[in-house]
């Protein structure tokens, strides 16, 4: 999966702009997800879906997109990581790790 991140600042809060795009089985599946992070926190909506039957279809409408976002002032950034801890570390505990050859 392709993805683009897209931001614009509004008074004291942020637009965002993610556009995910792909193949999935034999169509070609952009996906837009519009969004605002503002003092309240972060909030993003249900995306938008285009479906497309060829490669180029997809790329044009992307291209088209990428063009009209640079006019109206948005700027293009790396998209944002998602960080997921899989487990907690704490100093209080008894617990050890270690494992075992047979």
């Amino acid at each position: 999966m392709n993805s683009l991140f897209f931001s614009i600042q509004h008074r004291r809060s942020l637009h965002t702009l993610r556009i995910h795009y792909e193949r999935k089985g034999m169509k070609y599946i952009v996906q837009m997800y519009e969004g605002e992070i503002n003092g309240h926190g972060e909030r993003e909506g249900l995306p938008t879906e285009y479906q497309y039957e060829l490669k180029q279809e997809m790329l044009k409408h992307i291209h088209k997109l990428k063009q009209e976002l640079s006019e109206k002032g948005w700027s293009q950034k790396e998209s944002p990581e998602v960080f997921q801890t899989s487990f907690l570390r704490s100093e209080k505990s008894d617990a050890q790790l270690g494992f075992q050859f047979e």
